[in-house]
């Protein structure tokens, strides 16, 4: 890289962290550089939960909460997989009811858009339906 060329990048490193504002763009006798920085960020998914079964009722189990998080920007879908013993129960996600079907699979939330949330999560088990294994999953939607 030539003296110059040097100069004018150390120049418009300067000029970029400098945090001043310039009114008027600069000119010079230097033949024309441009620096182009850019990058990729990984979609991240992810859906926890802090599982701490507390019986709340006759037949209903608090089972905490589940965060959801997703940066994908066209959004997400939040599935519920789960022992088929439990087709007849559901899932109450911050005081909304969604059944769970003989699939042992359900969709509890979609998003359009990147989000962070925090949800109350209990399960209803009616009487003579017996307890099995749940859990969460989150699937990023493509682009369309």
């Amino acid at each position: 890289m030539g003296k110059a060329l040097s100069a004018a990048v150390a120049a418009l490193a300067c000029a970029a962290t400098s945090g001043k504002a310039k009114t008027a763009p600069q000119t010079s006798t230097t033949s024309g550089y441009a620096v182009e920085i850019s990058g990729v960020v990984p979609v991240i998914c992810r859906a926890e939960t802090d599982i701490a079964v507390t019986p709340t009722g006759p037949g209903e189990v608090s089972l905490g909460a589940l965060k959801e998080f997703c940066n994908n920007p066209a959004g997400y879908e939040v599935y519920a997989d789960y022992a088929p013993a439990l087709a007849k129960a559901s899932l109450s996600i911050d005081g909304h009811k969604v059944p769970l079907n003989a699939s042992g699979t359900t969709r509890i939330d979609r998003s359009n858009g990147a989000r962070v949330v925090t949800r109350n999560l209990s399960l209803n088990l009616p009487e003579g339906v017996p307890s099995g294994t749940i859990a969460f999953r989150i699937v990023p939607l493509r682009s369309r």
